[in-house]
């Protein structure tokens, strides 16, 4: 039986596919807008032209003349939504360009975006199934004005999503508002992270304490074990927990990964070893294969790695001689900041999966702070080692992380980088007063981390 956040981490990993794509919300707006046609068919049916012909709201005409007028409607349309895929297309090349082709996928799930083509979609579906609708010849049945009405107020209301359109483009394509998207995206995955760990103390009791001490992996010879290998190439955009922990506890296996979410893997690699081996059956060796999900992209369902790269590539792209745009730079850091204290309030991981006896199946190397650390620093650290605004930005949000990590390892990654900065402060082509002021701030953060520590900053 698969727990709370086996589930949630499973439909999360679908509800990722499905929302970055501009043909889910339109799809459903239409098979609406189809239902919605008949309806009001069948309400016009069952009222009499009498009740509505001296409605000014009302379309007046016979069943020939508005089933006329429902095409006319439903061409004007599709006429119009070229602009709309012109406007589409424009941040997706901008975006792209500017900062980075792994931020397309922000503007794919945008809901205002799909929403608006959503629009045009429903309201040519609506006039279509509504025009079908309508017998093709006069009959003694009253006509379909109400239908015929609703198409005309759908076309109006489709056009003026073209000036939402416009206005949430201009705005979208704003960095502020592209990095905080960015950001948002980063804390849902750490939320998610926690729900795993949760589950994971929830299943673990006090027999899965003794499960860990006695049951652990550490003592089992890696010789001995069942290799798994994969048959695909590409990314391991998602690993399902529940998939792997199914034949572990009807063989009374145990389970350690040796790849992550977001690594690359080719075909023929090892992506677990399993122990006893002589308990793998091809049954089972198929279905472990299916916990792993393969594709040519990384995602960032349960990949943290990868939505920390969406930030700290816009951030170095903000500081190439290109763009030079250090303000862009900062914001990112923010959101990056913002994230990375999330995650190290968490504290430390054990990656372990137990079953409901509490006995140990399935381990896993969870993501360590130091790794969230050098992709979020390491590459924007070289990229702004003339800027002496963007590394005091950075110093700033390392000192705010700092403050919220309990685990001494997470603090001890975090003043490591400080003393990164510290040097590429000095490899730089930074001013004399820059490279003190940079300087200071470094021994101020060593100091306040480990008041007993060595103090000394390179450089």
């Amino acid at each position: 039986m698969k727990t709370r956040a086996e589930r949630k981490a499973a439909a999360r990993y679908r509800w990722d596919r499905l929302k970055v794509n501009f043909w889910m919300t339109p799809a459903l707006m239409a098979a609406g807008a189809v239902m919605l046609a008949w309806m009001m068919y069948w309400l016009d049916d069952r009222i009499p032209d009498e009740a509505l012909q001296n409605s000014r709201f009302v379309l007046a005409g016979g069943a020939t003349e508005l089933r006329t007028g429902l095409l006319d409607i439903a061409g004007t349309v599709l006429a119009t939504a070229g602009m709309v895929f012109t406007l589409l297309t424009l941040p997706l090349s901008t975006v792209a360009a500017q900062y980075g082709s792994r931020l397309l996928r922000l503007f794919l799930g945008d809901r205002t975006a799909q929403f608006v083509l959503g629009m045009f979609v429903a309201t040519f579906v609506y006039c279509i199934a509504a025009a079908f609708s309508i017998p093709a010849v006069e009959t003694e049945r009253a006509s379909p004005h109400l239908t015929a009405s609703l198409g005309v107020y759908l076309m109006l209301g489709t056009f003026a999503t073209l000036i939402l359109l416009v206005q949430h483009i201009s705005t979208m394509l704003q960095a502020p508002n592209i990095a905080a998207a960015a950001g948002a995206e980063l804390l849902s995955v750490v939320e998610a992270i926690e729900h795993v760990s949760e589950g994971d103390e929830e299943g673990k009791g006090e027999q899965g304490d003794l499960a860990a001490a006695h049951d652990g992996t550490a003592n089992l010879d890696e010789s001995t074990a069942y290799l798994l290998l994969v048959r695909e190439t590409g990314y391991i955009q998602y690993i399902d927990p529940d998939t792997l922990l199914t034949p572990a506890r009807e063989k009374d296996l145990i389970i350690r990964l040796v790849q992550k979410t977001g690594h690359f893997v080719r075909d023929g690699a090892v992506v677990a070893l399993i122990w006893p081996q002589e308990r793998v059956d091809a049954a089972a060796v198929k279905l472990m294969r299916r916990a792993f999900q393969i594709g040519n992209a990384r995602t960032p369902a349960q990949d943290i790695i990868y939505a920390v790269n969406q930030l700290a590539e816009m951030a170095v792209r903000a500081m190439s001689p290109a763009i030079n745009d250090p303000f862009t730079a900062m914001t990112c850091l923010d959101h990056l900041g913002n994230g990375l204290v999330r995650f190290v309030r968490q504290g430390e991981r054990s990656g372990q999966f137990y079953d409901q006896d509490g006995k140990l199946r399935l381990v896993l190397e969870p993501v360590m702070v130091d790794e969230l650390l050098d992709a979020a620093f390491s590459i924007l650290r070289h990229a702004s080692c003339d800027n002496a605004s963007v590394l005091l930005h950075m110093l700033t949000t390392i000192e705010q992380i700092s403050q919220e990590a309990a685990v001494p390892a997470a603090r001890a990654a975090l003043m490591r980088h400080v003393q990164l900065i510290a040097a590429e402060s000095t490899a730089g082509a930074l001013i004399v007063e820059d490279r003190q002021r940079i300087q200071q701030l470094c021994e101020a953060i060593l100091q306040s981390a480990s008041p007993n520590a060595d103090r000394q900053v390179a450089g």
